[in-house]
C-alpha cells in the first residue's frame, strides 16, 4: 500500500496541477482527465500496471479541489454555473418570505 503523501509532497502536487492547468485547461472539467493526465505528465504512467505506483487518484482530486477553495484556479464552469443558480434559487426563496 502507497503510503500517504507528506505535507511537501502535497504543495508539490499542488504547484503540479496549476502547472498542468495552465498547458491543459480543459482538464479541470473532467476529474477522469484530470487525473489520466497528472499521472501521464508527473508519474510517467504509460500503461495500465503503472498506475499502482502512481498518485493516488484521490489524493490528486482532493489538492485540485483544495486550489479551488484557495482560490489559486478557479472552479470548473459547470461548478461555477451550478453555484450562480444555487444562490440564485436562494435568493428567490428567502427574498419572497415575509417572515
Amino acid at each position: 500500500m502507497k503510503e500517504r503523501p507528506k505535507v511537501s509532497q502535497s504543495f508539490n502536487i499542488r504547484k503540479n496541477i496549476v502547472e498542468m492547468l495552465r498547458t491543459f485547461p480543459e482538464v479541470k472539467e473532467n476529474y477522469n482527465e484530470l487525473v489520466t493526465t497528472y499521472w501521464v505528465l508527473y508519474d510517467s504512467v504509460k500503461d495500465m500496471s503503472d498506475i499502482r505506483n502512481a498518485t493516488p487518484a484521490e489524493t490528486i482530486t482532493r489538492q485540485f479541489r483544495k486550489l479551488v477553495e484557495l482560490q489559486e484556479i478557479s472552479p470548473p464552469a459547470r461548478v461555477y454555473e451550478a453555484r450562480k443558480e444555487k444562490a440564485r434559487e436562494y435568493r428567490t426563496e428567502f427574498s419572497t418570505s415575509g417572515g
